[in-house]
């Protein structure tokens, strides 16, 4: 009935009225993204009568009252008043957010654009108080800064990466901890992709820039072994190809979060009781079957399955879930590089196979072996620095201006991939809990692999 209707117009303009101004006031946003949601949302209830009566006449004749100049110019007006006070809300909001966010202040850091968010806390964009030095600054979440467990892989992170000197490791500057119990530290920031990044975005390199920055890779592996520590957890997302020094392909390796003494009597692959620590895409069958601690040939096979990814754009085993990739490391022969991609040479060929040798004594040995072998190859002189200039200055030209900026200026550059991958600092991807496990899709024609397959301790691996 006309009374109903008039009950129903009613109504639907103040649903519409609350939900502008609710979204404007609760929804962080900035006001020209807050338009284009709220402006369709003050148009439906003036155009939904006539739609309506298009669909049903008997409906036209009883909304007549509701279609009148002077019916629409009054909910026009209301409608235009809510959806102007929710765009200036949200506008008013996120400045006070901003100013708030540019006072915020970690000691002599000041904290200048969120990176990304993990299981365990935030990375930060940031900048030294004094020095003007940009940085990664990592935090730890309030709510797990109670839990010793938690604090202890932290501090094992900080500590091992800060053990390390080598231009191939990232570097910590700082750790420290708030008046309000905030823990942090500090990294350089790098500018540029991660090797998960590269081949995403541009499909399996070529093999001269394989070797260019796996034998980077092994220089940082090499020290960290000779210090008696072992990475663990070496995979495509771990290692950064960054701008540094004026030079390109600059390899890092990052995430300590896994790193165990070599030494260490205790098992080297459960860090708890029922834990498997690593990732399965690029995990050691020694990690897996658990036949004995890991050790530095457990790191080559990780560098062997990094290896095999960079050459033919997917890891050395897929399957249906975790146990199915796990067992298929631990069991099945690994199907060579050269039958999924026809330029594979064969002495690269023949180091990567040997890198995935089953057993720990059938690979490389040390990394310096790895990095001999990889230079041995007949592509090894094949790119060069120069190369490497002038392939991000053609493919990534936003990473190379402001990296180049951030260099003359002291300006930190913007990361050229999405704000959600945090890998500036660290390579954010989900976390898992121990016993959560993320299926990978068996390779496919038409889409991408998803190589975001983990497993680990949800609480301090924000990096998976």
């Amino acid at each position: 009935t006309g009374a109903e209707l008039r009950v129903l117009f009613k109504n639907s303009i103040i649903g519409t009225l609350i939900l502008m101004l609710t979204y404007g006031i609760f929804i962080p946003n900035n006001w020209r993204r807050a338009t284009f949601v709220i402006v369709p949302m003050a148009l439906a209830p003036l155009v939904a009568p006539s739609l309506l009566g298009l669909t049903s006449p008997s409906f036209l004749s009883v909304s007549e009252e509701a279609r009148t100049f002077d019916k629409i110019t009054e909910n026009s007006l209301y409608l235009v008043l809510g959806a102007v006070t929710a765009v200036f809300g949200t506008h008013t909001i996120n400045t006070f957010r901003k100013e708030e966010f540019r006072a915020r202040r970690l000691n002599q850091y000041h904290l200048t654009k969120k990176l990304g968010t993990g299981g365990m806390g935030e990375v930060y964009l940031a900048e030294h108080q004094l020095l003007k030095r940009p940085c990664a600054v990592k935090l730890i979440r309030p709510s797990l800064s109670q839990k010793p467990r938690v604090l202890a892989r932290f501090e094992l992170e900080v500590q091992a990466t800060a053990r390390l000197s080598h231009w191939n490791t990232v570097e910590v500057f700082d750790y420290g901890r708030t008046e309000d119990g905030t823990f942090y530290y500090v990294m350089e920031y790098l500018p540029g992709l991660s090797l998960q990044e590269l081949v995403d975005r541009h499909g399996p390199l070529p093999p001269g820039r394989i070797i260019y920055l796996l034998c980077q890779a092994c220089d940082a592996l090499r020290e960290a072994h000779q210090a008696g520590l072992i990475h663990r957890d070496l995979k495509p997302p771990n290692v950064f190809s960054a701008y540094r020094g004026a030079r390109y392909d600059v390899a890092k390796l990052l995430d300590f979060g896994l790193v165990k003494p070599i030494k260490e009597e205790d098992s080297a692959v459960v860090t708890r009781e029922g834990t498997v620590t690593g990732s399965p895409l690029y995990m050691a069958p020694e990690q897996i079957m658990r036949t004995h601690a890991a050790d530095r040939r457990t790191d080559i096979y990780a560098m062997g399955a990094i290896a095999y990814f960079l050459l033919t754009g997917r890891p050395p085993f897929l399957g249906k879930d975790s146990m199915a990739v796990m067992v298929a490391h631990a069991r099945d022969p690994v199907v060579p590089p050269s039958r999924l991609r026809d330029d594979v040479p064969g002495d690269l060929e023949k180091v990567v196979l040997r890198c995935l040798e089953k057993k720990p004594e059938d690979r490389y040995q040390n990394a310096e072996g790895l990095a001999c072998a990889l230079s041995a190859c007949a592509d090894a002189g094949s790119w060069s620095p120069v190369q490497a200039e002038a392939w991000w200055q053609e493919h990534e030209p936003r990473v190379l201006v402001r990296a180049i900026e951030s260099s003359s200026s002291d300006q930190v550059p913007d990361p050229a991939s999405s704000p959600s991958d945090p890998t500036r600092a660290e390579v954010d991807a989900p976390t898992f809990g121990a016993s959560e496990l993320e299926a990978v899709s068996e390779p496919s024609t038409a889409g991408r692999i998803d190589l975001t397959l983990s497993l680990g301790e949800d609480e301090t691996r924000p990096e998976r």
